[in-house]
């Protein structure tokens, strides 16, 4: 099976395969990365090992692990379970995405005609609510609710679905082009702040999935994401949860106000 994700087309294994059918494609192309999953190792003398020629290796606390080349053209993870089967591939994904300017951001991204955002924050901090606010009052498309590959395609940048989605219901094979980043806080007023680059690295950076096991991937990571901080306007919205809040968003993203 094919399966499309931020304009990249990756070959997943069949058996495995319903986890990302409504991302699968119909489409001709080169391929960037081979997925693929063993439920078991060989074994001789009662020790297991691995025949696939790798150079990188991830692994779970579980025991679950994925061998890759050196380039993450090509992962096989071994024993998937649903947490191998959400964190392993993803993570080789992460690793093979970041040469392409994409990198993977714990967020909810909505789009309006073509044009969207991002929401990020911590865990439980509303970023799906924010979403559903926008959907509501605005007419917005919720992309994903929890997760989001922000890849840059001929000089500007693009929020993109994925099939992973966490607790979220949304999940949805689109791109939009990005017109601002919001970092949401929880608060009784509703007050918005356009960050400065300092600031606007420190909110951010945290939200981000950094592949630290490989340095050049790390390397080409941060390198997208200081030119998208250079490009995307970075918000800091203080807020509840109410129609006030997206209007107040949208008149600062949308309108420049």
């Amino acid at each position: 099976m094919i399966i499309r994700i931020a304009d990249l087309l990756i070959e997943w294994q069949n058996d495995y395969s319903d986890f990302v059918k409504d991302f699968s494609v119909e489409a001709k192309g080169k391929t960037v990365l081979d997925v693929r999953f063993g439920t078991s190792l060989p074994e001789c003398h009662g020790i297991q090992y691995c025949t696939t020629p790798s150079e990188k290796i991830l692994r779970l606390e579980n025991g679950e692990f994925a061998c890759a080349d050196k380039e993450w053209t090509e992962v096989t993870s071994y024993y998937p379970t649903p947490s191998g089967m959400y964190a392993l591939p993803l993570a080789a994904i992460c690793s093979r995405f970041s040469f392409y300017n994409a990198f993977l951001i714990h967020a909810s991204c909505v789009s309006i005609n073509g044009e969207g955002i991002v929401f990020v924050g911590n865990s439980g901090i509303g970023k799906t609510t924010q979403a559903e606010l926008w959907q509501k009052y605005l007419g917005a498309e919720i992309i994903n609710g929890d997760k989001a590959f922000i890849r840059e395609i001929n000089g500007a940048f693009y929020g993109c679905g994925l099939p992973w989605k966490g607790s979220s219901e949304y999940c949805l094979n689109k791109k939009t082009k990005l017109k601002g980043i919001v970092v949401l806080r929880q608060a009784k007023e509703n007050k918005i702040t356009r960050l400065d680059e300092v600031k606007a690295t420190e909110y951010f950076v945290p939200h981000a999935f950094l592949p630290y096991w490989d340095e050049m991937c790390l390397d080409s990571t941060l390198t997208t994401v200081g030119r998208l901080l250079d490009k995307v306007p970075v918000i800091l919205l203080e807020c509840r949860p109410d129609e006030e809040a997206v209007k107040l968003t949208y008149s600062k993203v949308f309108e420049n106000e």
